[in-house]
């Protein structure tokens, strides 16, 4: 019988019996495994970590970027860092103007002219990623700010030769960048053109960044007091407001990075810990709230019955989140704690057919495929776990490097809905709902999981995917991480292309309607997840296959 060829890309599996970090780029988890090796704490390494990507992967991070993380302490001791975002103080329900149809931006809201909420100066707002990474390092890290910014400023004052993933993104989002002076003179040919990475035949641009080498040497002298009390934020204040933006000098003073405890849920026996507020985490406690009535172990991994379950999950917590979720100071905490509860997961449970899809009127944009975002997990020999999140919102964010101190700044306002009267309408100073779900899994109160992602939206499925893989089907971080994957947020159910025909032919027997995505180096169609599993003194971390993630152990 005839049979198509299919890409099947893999990597192995990073083994250590000391720490491990794991990144999306292997310059950023160099910088984090050097720190752990020099005698740094897993705090330690995921801050430089986070710091080097910034430099090194523009397109997902950067000092104007927002961040969040979740941190184990040896002690059992758990405590979640919000750098989350928010809107400028100065913002209106009505800051654009919408246009008569048409959706935009990575989370599909109506269109507004010029496309002005995703790109360009008026989509900048509150950035708090050099607030979450300072604070963490500060309160929970063991090393003074030169030390972990040493190779973040490295890079970017003497540059790195331009790999094939910055080369494409470039090439794929050079709309975005092409029309801000200094963004092009960063990131563009003196011709006009994306740089380039090496060919065999030609040697690789050299990316050199003095700017922003100059502003993460504040940083590290000043902390974030040199972003939100000094010089660097004034500086971007006026770059901004001499470009149409609202941004103000209210924005940065009165930002400040939150604490708390984490959002705590048993998915299987295992201790589930992830933010609370709004993100994207809420929505995975409630798929897995929801699954935990399931006996998912049963089914065969990746089987019809499976993914049908996993699925019917899925659309249902995306409906409650589409329906309730904004800024808590907006809607109330009670609906948080109303959607991660064990009744509501219960009452939801009693809608699924376990043989049939019942779409309950889920709707929503399903938005675009998303490279927008980059992830750290780091533990180390003492079990210390941090899983760290951090964005620029969009690719490149705004587009808008900050003239003079080579920041690109995030594209803050894309995570509100442009239409005054809704839950997620823009306000001043309100907090953005985003998608970030990094998380710490622990069995019997030891360390056991460390993982979380980027890719919009797909993150939460990939998730859920991740957790049930792991916890379900007792698969290895490399497995659970690379395996096949569903999205299924509104009526349509995303299915990987690695996922056989035959059992796609058997979810539409269901009732889904299955729409398969080929995932390639250029697409994020579900997420880019990765995962540290800690059993004894062992770690073995997982990463992606098509994208430069990379883990590296340390003994």
């Amino acid at each position: 019988m005839a049979t198509r060829s299919i890409p099947d890309i893999r990597k192995s599996e990073a083994v250590s019996n000391g720490g491990m970090v794991t990144a999306e780029h292997p310059l950023a988890a160099e910088a984090g495994a050097r720190i752990l090796a020099s005698g740094g704490n897993a705090v330690d390494a995921a801050v430089a970590a986070a710091f080097a990507m910034g430099v090194v992967e523009p397109t997902t991070s950067g000092l104007g970027g927002v961040a969040w993380c979740v941190i184990r302490q040896p002690n059992g001791t758990i405590t979640t860092i919000d750098g989350g975002g928010a809107a400028p103080v100065r913002a209106t329900p009505d800051l654009f103007e919408l246009q008569s149809a048409g959706a935009a931006g990575m989370y599909g809201w109506p269109a507004t002219k010029g496309d002005a909420q995703n790109i360009g100066y008026r989509s900048v707002g509150q950035m708090g990623a050099v607030g979450c990474l300072c604070h963490a390092l500060e309160r929970y890290g063991t090393m003074d700010r030169p030390t972990v910014m040493r190779e973040a400023i490295a890079l970017a004052a003497d540059g790195w030769d331009v790999d094939w993933n910055l080369s494409l993104s470039l090439a794929l989002y050079y709309d975005r960048l092409a029309p801000i002076e200094a963004s092009r003179a960063i990131f563009l040919r003196p011709s006009g053109a994306p740089l380039r990475a090496a060919t065999g035949f030609e040697a690789a641009d050299r990316l050199i960044q003095r700017d922003l080498a100059e502003s993460l040497r504040a940083i590290a002298a000043d902390g974030a007091a040199a972003l939100f009390r000094g010089e660097l934020g004034r500086a971007i204040v006026r770059d901004v407001q001499a470009h149409g933006g609202i941004l103000s000098q209210d924005d940065f003073e009165r930002f400040s990075v939150r604490e708390s405890p984490s959002l705590a849920t048993e998915y299987r026996g295992v201790q589930l810990h992830t933010l609370p507020g709004p993100s994207g985490a809420i929505t995975v406690v409630e798929m897995l709230r929801i699954l935990d009535g399931f006996d998912l172990g049963k089914a065969q991994a990746l089987s019809a019955p499976a993914l049908h379950l996993m699925a019917e999950a899925q659309r249902r917590a995306f409906a409650d989140r589409f329906t309730y979720l904004a800024d808590p100071e907006v809607v109330g905490a009670a609906i948080y704690d109303r959607l991660a509860s064990a009744e509501h997961a219960a009452e939801a449970r009693t809608a699924i057919d376990p043989k049939r899809a019942t779409p309950n009127g889920a709707a929503g944009p399903l938005p675009p495929s998303a490279d927008c975002t980059t992830h750290v997990n780091a533990v180390d020999r003492d079990g210390r776990m941090i899983a760290l999140t951090t964005t620029l919102g969009g690719a490149f964010g705004s587009g808008v490097v900050a003239a003079g101190t080579g920041i690109m700044l995030a594209n803050v306002m894309t995570w509100f809905d442009p239409r005054p009267g809704m839950p997620n309408s823009i306000g001043g100073g309100t907090r953005i709902l985003s998608a970030i779900a990094p998380m710490v899994l622990l069995r019997g109160g030891a360390p056991f999981v460390c993982t979380g992602a980027p890719g919009g939206r797909r993150i939460m499925s990939a998730m859920l995917h991740v957790v049930t893989n792991i916890v379900d089907w007792a698969l290895a971080p490399q497995d659970a991480v690379n395996s096949p994957r569903t999205h299924c947020e509104s009526a349509d159910l995303l299915v990987d292309t690695r996922i056989p025909e035959a059992t796609r032919d058997a979810l539409a027997a269901m009732g889904h309607t299955v729409v398969p995505r080929l995932e390639t180096f250029a697409s994020t169609h579900f997420a880019r997840p990765s995962a540290i599993l800690i059993r004894g003194g062992e770690r073995r971390a997982g990463v992606g296959a098509l994208k430069n993630s990379t883990a590296i152990g340390v003994d």
